[in-house]
Order: structure tokens, then sequence, then C-alpha cells
């Protein structure tokens, strides 16, 4: 599932190629995944596209607003006018975005997890009122203050979306990695030291993440091509950390969890 480095990737990529431009007409092909309400906003002009946790909004004229979770498949493909999109996506298509300059913007789903819904500012509002805070923005107090508030293990916390969003099950193990923590420690085990650590080391690894589009391990695919964050993966799915130890696997909130016992204390 894509997480805060691929989601923010593609809004980057997103903001070049439809801020500005009007659509003219959505096509809705398969209602499981996109709202049907979403043809509604066919001659809306495209204001602001933006990141919420792992969320693209799309803000469009008239106060309406798109929520779009891509999760496990979800793609965006853009097509310049006069050109077609690869056959091989075209399968995969449940919606198309046609655009005022002759480009069109299509929404591929291959397990149909994704959803894109047309909200009112009030219903969106709601929608991101559930949600924690960006750890990007968030200051060092108020992360300690998360963090020591909470009784379960440290991997578990920060990958709760209602505590600190965006950091999915590749970015907690790499942070907590780096910062030299066992995943399965409680959070009100750390040390003043510890959460610092921890606090810089997901800074880093997202800002490092991002600037390398993301990782790509099996589907994830921005509209440019694919991330190569996983060319730096420290124990993500692998065998050995840098420092040529042997990581252990375990299970934390049903998630495989890899880490070095050597490394993380």
């Amino acid at each position: 599932m894509p997480e805060l480095p691929e989601v923010e990737t593609i809004v980057q990529q997103l903001k070049k190629k439809l801020v500005g431009k009007k659509i003219n007409y959505v096509e809705v092909l398969d209602k499981k995944v996109v709202d049907n309400d979403v043809k509604k906003i066919s001659g809306s002009k495209v204001v602001k596209v933006w990141r919420r946790a792992k969320s693209i909004i799309i803000e469009l004229s008239g106060k309406k607003f798109l929520l779009v979770h891509l999760r496990m498949t979800g793609h965006f493909h853009y097509v310049s006018k006069g050109k077609k999109l690869d056959p091989f996506f075209e399968k995969f298509v449940v919606a198309r975005f046609n655009l005022s300059d002759g480009s069109m913007l299509t929404h591929n789903s291959i397990r149909l997890f994704g959803s894109i819904r047309l909200l009112s500012l009030e219903e969106l509002e709601k929608e991101l009122s559930k949600l924690g805070p960006e750890p990007l923005e968030i200051s060092f107090k108020e992360f300690e203050k998360i963090i020591l508030g909470k009784k379960g293990n440290v991997k578990t916390t920060i990958m709760d979306q209602k505590v600190i969003v965006g950091i999915g099950n590749i970015y907690a193990q790499e942070a907590l990695y780096w910062a030299g923590i066992d995943p399965s420690r409680k959070c009100g085990d750390l040390s003043f030291d510890e959460i610092k650590k921890l606090y810089n080391q997901i800074k880093r690894v997202l800002l490092l993440a991002i600037k390398h589009h993301g990782t790509t391990i099996e589907n994830y695919a921005h509209i440019e091509g694919a991330g190569d964050f996983q060319k730096l993966l420290a124990v993500y799915q692998s065998k050995k950390c840098p420092k040529k130890h042997l990581l252990k696997k375990i299970s934390l909130g049903g998630r495989g969890t890899y880490y070095c016992s050597q490394c993380q204390k």
C-alpha cells in the first residue's frame, strides 16, 4: 500500500499535470472504485492538489473535492494530447478524466481496493478530522507526548493513522532500524534520547524516500515510472542489515516485521 512518500510523489506530479486545467467530462467505468457522483465534476477547473496522510485531495472550482485512496494497486496515468494509453493498462481503467487541453488522466485499479469520492468541504473536513498529525510537520514535543501516552509497541503505534499519519510497514521498519529501536518495545519504555532518535529518523527516512520517488516492491508506480528507494532499504524484506547481521522476522499487529537484534535494542 502506498505510504506517505509514494503519495507525495504522485501529488507533486498531479500538480504539474492538472492545476489550472478544466475537466471537460468524466467517464466512470467501475462504480465499485469511483463514485458515480464524480461525473458531476464535468466542467470544473482543478484549483489545487495536495496530500493528507496517504490520501490525495484534488480541489475543484465551486468548493468541490475529490478524495482519492490508492490502496494497494491504484495508479494514475497521464496521456498527452494525441497519445494513447498503453494497452496493458487499458484493461484496468476505472475512470477517465478528459481535460481541456486534449490530454487525459486515467485512474487504474488492478484489484479494485481504492476509491475516488466527490465530497463537499464539510464532508472532507469530517473525513480528515479522523487523522493524526503529519510526521513531517509535527513538533518533537508533540511527538514525544504522543509516544509516551501510548501503551502498545512502538512499531504498531507509529503506523496507527489516528496517532500519526503516512507511515506504513516499510518506513516504520526503516526508521526503527536507523533509530536503533527494537520494534516490539513498549512506547512507555523508550527514553528521551530514543524518542528523539526515532523522531529524527522518521523525518529523514520519509524525506529521502520522497527524493527517490518512493519504494517500488510490487505494484507501486507513479505517473512517470517506478520509485527507487528500494535500493536504499536497510531491513525491509532483507536477510541482513547494513552491518551484515542476520535479521529476524516477527509479526506485529499482523504485519511481517524485519529487525536486527544486534543493532536494535
